[in-house]
């Protein structure tokens, strides 16, 4: 079969269209002119499934692929189509949440039953209720000839999209339109010019967006983690049981949306430390921690347990314990059922390697346990889902940057990661020496020759339980701060990809480059009685060795661990004491902040002025377009694998590039009140397609920076333009001072991402059930949503 494709795409100079076929083909289209692009294929399935992308920087991918189906016997169709870009507003209400949440018309017929025609129109009508109905209507016969008493009644699929087929005449121009209807009185015509069409044989036609002016939809939502949660029925944190309590307040309050940190098991060392929620052992694996035991059979001793694990705050090593020991009793006595064989064989990409890994960590060699308990977390989140989605309540997950190095996918699938390096973030206003996260960086010339297997299977997997997701520090998809392994300090990191500086470089903008002195760090006796005082002696005892007379370098050893903090301190700034990094020989970086350390600080004024420029430069200018192309080559994968809809933690120093492309994919930014993105910011300046929000669970609550009277702060995010008002459940609670608080607000504050590790360990003060009856909070809730015209 010859299947012509023709797609109303106006492209700019420098823009190919590409047609990409399921099966992997990326087949470059023909121009035709400046509103249309063509392609020819020779077909032999009953069934194609594609979808378009824009090749030039980067590729701008749709985010859905399109299914059409041939009728039989036919030897040539044709499939007009529109481009939808990704950034479109009206393409995000086609995600996730909007169309299996909000508007869901799940159940409902998907096409019109035992009928078949020549033709097949596809139209978008997006936060369209479900007792709206679509309808065709057009100048001919099989249209109605423009009578609404016999226009023809469309269908909603999987996808969303309504859909019909008719026997329309050949070789005759079509006019026609879409229209909406929910009574016999209650018809809404698109608006605009009549659609036209001049009628083949057979073919399908998409017209993309149907033209009914919408005002743009706005949400409410709350965040937590799933530890945080605190019920009459859970054990030692929140679980995913709890899910469904949360949502019950949720919908009586207004809020649509629930927002998590990531629930993916971290346990390593079954200690404390394995609280950090974004060091996961597996991209796929659910934290056991979050099992509600009395939902696969009795516990001895539950109550009990119960009332000693109901503490303030959560006892991570005393409640993981307690569940295991349950869950081992039970898995005693599972005999596996034909549902578990089916989940089994459905995981078979991932879970084998998850359970070696337990294996390994554990000392054991029976798989079974490991398989039996993702089965039960899978069940029981899969369950709150539901429930949820049955309350109009979407989920959001989370997407962390890293894998935990010694994770079962570092160690199953090797060339992926880099582990030479780790990962993290240099310095903010989170932390002033940067971060170092511990995670290896990504191969991203392996995952690309892979076809980016690994995150669209890990994208695919979330989708299971959640309609959105948050991708974890963002930028670094566009570069990421590699810190070397064996590095002393964060501020020894650079980006990658990068462009690095030769010396010819450095030397041709007047500065006497030597690697003796600007990459070694710089140490004399006034730069360590600067640092150390009154222990200057220890440290040259035991750290440094003699140079030339003045001079010192640091030894080859660098066993920092184990001092106390204020001196392990000033030997990282030491370490950190350069002006130019070179991971590799001959290719050099200038020191992030390199005009605070004491090495530059020693320069004359006029090399101190060109390093600035050259830094500058180096770090605000220079890289814009190749991590532009970095973003673009990567982030679409994350954002056509599945239909969730996207958000990104941009938070930091944020690349030029950075709107511009989070736009461009559709991708939500994150717009937090007191860390404005330019100076004079407020919420009322973000973009509709952002998520706003007084505080992160990486800085202190609403309690802790405004006293008294909270509302005002609340209101001021709700009154905002963008699609999202996602406050912390804390900050939420804030409302009603006659609720139970902590004494002290910041042990309200969920992370402090200076310190690391840091004990994850934050818990609601009241139960679900007690926030359920707490009316007066519920109503002030859901008056400020209501009051500022977000779906409630």
């Amino acid at each position: 079969m010859t299947l012509r494709f023709y797609v109303r795409f106006a492209s700019a100079w420098g823009q190919q269209l590409v047609l990409c076929l399921e099966n992997g083909q990326r087949l470059a289209m023909d121009y035709v002119d400046p509103q249309t692009w063509a392609f020819t294929l020779e077909w032999e399935d009953a069934v194609i499934q594609y979808r378009y992308a824009i090749q030039s920087e980067g590729s701008l991918e749709e985010n859905t692929m399109r299914g059409v189906h041939f009728p039989q016997n036919v030897s040539a169709y044709a499939i007009h189509d529109t481009f939808h870009f990704p950034g479109d507003i009206a393409a995000s209400w086609m995600r996730a949440p909007f169309r299996d949440v909000f508007y869901t018309r799940e159940g409902m017929a998907a096409a019109n039953p035992g009928t078949t025609g020549s033709h097949r129109f596809r139209v978008r009508a997006p936060l369209l209720p479900v007792e709206k109905k679509v309808w065709l209507i057009g100048n001919v016969e099989p249209l109605g000839n423009w009578a609404p008493d016999f226009a023809v009644e469309m269908f909603a699929d999987g996808n969303g999209i309504f859909s019909v087929e008719v026997e329309l005449p050949v070789q005759e121009a079509i006019a026609y339109k879409y229209c909406v209807s929910g009574s016999e009185d209650d018809w809404e015509w698109e608006q605009g010019e009549n659609r036209t069409y001049y009628s083949e044989s057979a073919a399908s036609i998409d017209d993309g967006f149907a033209r009914f002016p919408r005002q743009p939809w706005k949400g409410a939502g709350v965040a937590v983690p799933v530890f945080s949660l605190r019920s009459g029925k859970s054990l030692g944190c929140g679980e995913f049981a709890d899910l469904p309590l949360l949502a019950e307040w949720a919908a009586a309050a207004g809020i649509r949306m629930i927002q998590l940190l990531p629930v993916n098991d971290t346990t390593w060392s079954k200690t404390w430390q394995d609280s950090y929620p974004y060091a996961a052992v597996s991209a796929f694996a659910l934290h056991p921690i979050y099992i509600h035991l009395p939902s696969i059979g009795q516990v001895r001793g539950y109550a009990e347990q119960q009332k000693r694990l109901d503490l303030p705050e959560m006892d991570y090593e005393a409640t993981l314990a307690f569940k295991e020991t349950a869950l081992r009793g039970f898995y005693r006595a599972f005999t596996p059922d034909a549902a578990f064989l089916d989940w089994e064989r459905a995981q078979a990409h991932w879970l084998p390697a998850y359970a070696n890994f337990c294996c390994r960590r554990d000392g054991t060699s029976d798989q079974g346990y490991y398989r039996f308990v993702q089965y039960h977390l899978h069940k029981q989140l899969t369950t709150a889902v539901a429930i949820l989605r049955s309350k109009g309540i979407a989920l959001k997950g989370d997407l962390p940057i890293g894998m935990f190095l010694h994770s079962a996918d570092v160690l199953e699938q090797p060339g992926l990661f880099n582990t030479a390096v780790q990962a993290g973030a240099p310095p903010d206003e989170f932390a002033t020496e940067g971060q170092n996260w511990g995670f290896p960086a990504y191969n991203w010339e392996q995952m690309e020759a892979d076809g980016f297997n690994w995150w669209k299977r890990r994208l695919q997997h979330m989708a299971q339980y959640f309609s959105a997701f948050r991708i974890d520090h963002v930028l670094g998809f566009f570069r990421l701060w590699q810190v070397p392994r064996n590095a002393a300090s964060p501020l020894l990191g650079y980006f990658q990809p990068s462009i690095p500086l030769t010396a010819s470089e450095i030397t041709d903008v007047g500065i006497p480059f030597s690697r003796e002195r600007y990459c070694r760090p710089y140490i004399t006796d006034g730069v360590i009685s600067s640092l150390f005082g009154h222990e200057a002696d220890r440290l040259k005892s035991a750290y440094l060795e003699p140079q030339s007379p003045g001079f010192y370098r640091l030894k080859q050893a660098q066993p920092f661990a184990g001092e106390k903090p204020s001196f392990a301190a000033a030997l990282r700034q030491l370490a950190a004491n350069v002006l130019f990094l070179e991971p590799e020989p001959d290719q050099f970086h200038p020191r992030f902040g390199m005009a605070d350390t004491l090495s530059f600080q020693a320069l004359p004024d006029l090399e101190q002025t060109s390093l600035r420029r050259l830094a500058d430069d180096f770090f605000f200018h220079r890289h814009d377009e190749l991590w532009k192309r970095s973003a673009l080559h990567k982030l679409p994968v994350l954002t056509s694998a599945t239909d969730m809809l996207v958000c990104g933690e941009d938070l930091g120093l944020i690349p030029h590039s950075v709107p511009e492309v989070m736009s461009a994919l559709g991708i939500l930014g994150l717009e937090v009140d007191r860390m404005p993105r330019y100076p004079g910011r407020t919420p009322a300046d973000a973009p509709y397609l952002s998520v706003v929000t007084p505080s992160t669970h990486d800085m202190s609550t609403l309690r802790s920076e405004v006293p008294t009277d909270r509302e005002p702060s609340i209101r001021r995010q709700l009154l905002s333009p963008a699609m999202w008002c996602i406050l912390q459940l804390q900050d939420w609670l804030s409302l009603d001072d006659s609720l139970p608080h902590p004494d002290d607000p910041s042990q309200e504050r969920i992370n402090v991402p200076a310190i690391l590790p840091w004990y994850w360990r934050y818990r609601m003060p009241l139960p679900l059930e007690s926030l359920l009856e707490a009316t007066s909070l519920r109503d002030r809730v859901h008056r400020l949503i209501s009051e500022a015209g977000r779906e409630g």
